[in-house]
């Protein structure tokens, strides 16, 4: 989340490492030079290089989307851009339906995935959706979330 909600997005030493730490005074360790979990590593690179490259999730207004239980949406959006991150923090899959257009996405637009985690990973493929009526219909694994860019052709 902290890679598109508004603000300079944060990243404490150690991290991105998977340093952790317990009540004072086991509140920081010492970073892990030559086992650092790798993946994490991968997956912060990811994120910020995501950030880096879509100047609305920099400079774009915010405005909430959709709210249900453990489940938020919300959109990023200039005048010329848009995207749509959706969490759903559910033990179960979850289904939405996003008013898309609220962030000035057409209504035949279609949209595509840049970053979704789930459970155990995540991944950058890229998967198109297609709004109807300006409205995005979509399916969540439990304890993902999802990264939608406005197409561009």
């Amino acid at each position: 989340m902290q890679m598109t909600w508004p603000g300079a997005p944060t990243v404490y030493y150690g991290d991105e490492a998977g340093v952790c730490g317990f009540t004072d005074p086991d509140n920081r360790r010492t970073y892990p030079w030559g086992h650092e979990d790798q993946d994490l590593i991968d997956f912060h690179k990811a994120v910020i290089k995501m950030h880096k490259e879509n100047e609305v999730f920099k400079a774009g207004s915010y405005k909430s989307l959709y709210s249900a239980y453990n489940v938020i949406a919300y959109g990023r959006f200039t005048s010329d851009d848009a995207a749509i991150i959706i969490v759903n923090n559910n033990d179960d899959e979850v289904r939405a339906r996003i008013p898309a257009w609220e962030v000035g996405l057409g209504f035949d637009d279609d949209v595509e995935q840049l970053l979704v985690t789930f459970d155990g990973g995540y991944s950058t493929d890229r998967l198109g959706y297609h709004l109807q009526s300006g409205w995005l219909d979509i399916g969540l694994r439990k304890t993902s979330a999802v990264v939608l860019h406005k197409m561009k052709w």
